[in-house]
């Protein structure tokens, strides 16, 4: 929860433009404890980078009825880049264990935040749809899924 609300504070522009745009009243320290609390159990981490927090990333549950619909999510300072290949590697571990444990597992992202988009596809997301208006001032989202016939085929 620290290293959470560290990154929080300390977030590259295009992470606080994505996920502030949702929030009421925007608050570094109840994003940390989000990350944290809603997380899948034992599915949340952080990663540091030159000796300090540098990026958040994990699994939540996406629905309070249905345990097997997870969202996957990632932040960072403007060193994230850096964690990326460390990230994506582990992504890349957890494959099995999601396919598994996972009917759905989907991504949301602010419709300008072409990087993300880019991982995403990069790591088999599949663009399913624009969320018009999904942000509090109108911003539109894009949502991104892997999906499979019981399980996510990542």
């Amino acid at each position: 929860m620290r290293d959470a609300s560290f990154i929080a504070a300390n977030m590259r522009e295009a992470d606080f433009n994505e996920i502030a745009c949702l929030w009421k009243n925007w608050d570094t320290r109840a994003l940390g404890v989000c990350a944290v609390e809603t997380a899948v159990r034992g599915k949340v981490w952080s990663v540091w980078y030159d000796g300090q927090p540098a990026a958040a990333f994990g699994f939540s549950h996406a629905s309070a009825f249905d345990p097997d619909h997870w969202q996957a999510w990632a932040f960072g300072t403007d060193r994230f880049k850096r964690c990326v290949p460390l990230i994506t590697r582990h992504f890349n571990e957890l494959r099995p264990a999601v396919e598994r444990e996972c009917r759905r597992l989907q991504v949301l992202t602010h419709i300008e935040h072409d990087i993300a988009h880019g991982w995403i596809e990069a790591l088999g997301g599949q663009r399913e749809g624009v969320l018009r208006s999904y942000g509090r001032g109108g911003e539109d989202f894009l949502l991104y899924a892997w999906t499979g016939q019981g399980s996510c085929q990542l």
